[in-house]
């Protein structure tokens, strides 16, 4: 890209990183304006309002982009991220396929269907989509960070630690890679660095809605009476589904009084951890007031 059209790209794109949205659709505009069938403006176009949130007028300016190329490869980045975000599963696999088959180095396209498959408990096709993604980058803090999560999740908890250290060696400065290394943490029951990782999320995108509430359940597991009554709950990422199902039929015939016992207290520490957090966070009077 030379000239005139390297000036407006590279103007837009800085403003969209800069999240100056509306400024950045008029130079592309004022790009478009010069060049009216240029696939690369409306491309670019699509991709600042898929980051703006706007799905319907991402997915025309994609549409416009590839009427005029039908191979424009950020048309097709744009188009399959935003079908995945609406969650379309199916439009987004075949979106995905042809985006794959214009572009095969583009390693998010793996890591969109590892987290698809992941999210559906299909852990063998999310390994295979997360090896696909890690071949293509194999230092990126986020897929790593993600593969500890699968391992976790796998019951692999010394490759899941593996992994983690590996995308903690790699920088990573981005919320969503310490969201799934907290996540991670979870999994293996390890509540001291799943605090650490979610603070970290936070720090770097304190507006993110789901890192703050995510950030929040985690500050609970500090409290050792909370912890305490987590513990059964550790026992079961370490078995199967139907192991830890046998085990609670056997409690719930045997300790039957236990077992409600156990319940009451699971729920009375975890409201009382839950308004032990608010206060530390946002001081007693948000126990009078509605905290957002």
């Amino acid at each position: 890209m030379h000239g005139p059209d390297a000036s407006h790209y590279e103007r837009a794109f800085q403003l969209m990183n800069w999240r100056r949205f509306a400024e950045a659709v008029q130079e592309t505009q004022q790009w478009i304006l010069e060049d009216p069938e240029n696939a690369d403006a409306y491309g670019l176009l699509a991709q600042i309002h898929m980051r703006a949130g706007r799905h319907e007028e991402a997915m025309h300016c994609s549409a416009e982009a590839l009427r005029y190329d039908p191979e424009n490869a950020m048309a097709w980045f744009v188009r399959t991220m935003t079908l995945y975000s609406q969650g379309k599963e199916k439009l987004f696999l075949e979106a995905a396929e042809e985006a794959q088959r214009i572009d095969p180095l583009e390693n998010y396209y793996p890591f969109l269907k590892f987290n698809l498959a992941h999210k559906k408990g299909d852990f063998q096709a999310a390994r295979e989509e997360m090896d696909h993604a890690l071949r293509l980058a194999p230092e990126r803090s986020l897929y790593l960070a993600a593969d500890s999560y699968l391992r976790a999740n796998m019951r692999d908890f010394e490759g899941s630690l593996s992994s983690e250290s590996m995308a903690l060696f790699y920088d990573p400065e981005d919320d969503q890679t310490f969201l799934y290394l907290a996540w991670a943490a979870d999994r293996r029951g390890d509540y001291g660095k799943e605090i650490e990782f979610m603070k970290n999320a936070v720090r770097i995108d304190p507006t993110d809605a789901q890192i703050r509430s995510e950030y929040l359940n985690s500050l609970q597991k500090k409290y050792w009476f909370y912890r305490v009554l987590l513990m059964p709950f550790v026992v079961r990422k370490r078995l199967g589904r139907w192991q830890f199902f046998l085990i609670w039929v056997v409690l719930w015939l045997v300790f039957r009084p236990f077992v409600l016992l156990f319940l009451l207290l699971y729920v009375l520490a975890y409201w009382l951890s839950k308004l032990l957090v608010k206060v530390q966070v946002f001081g007693w009077r948000s126990l009078f007031r509605k905290v957002s």
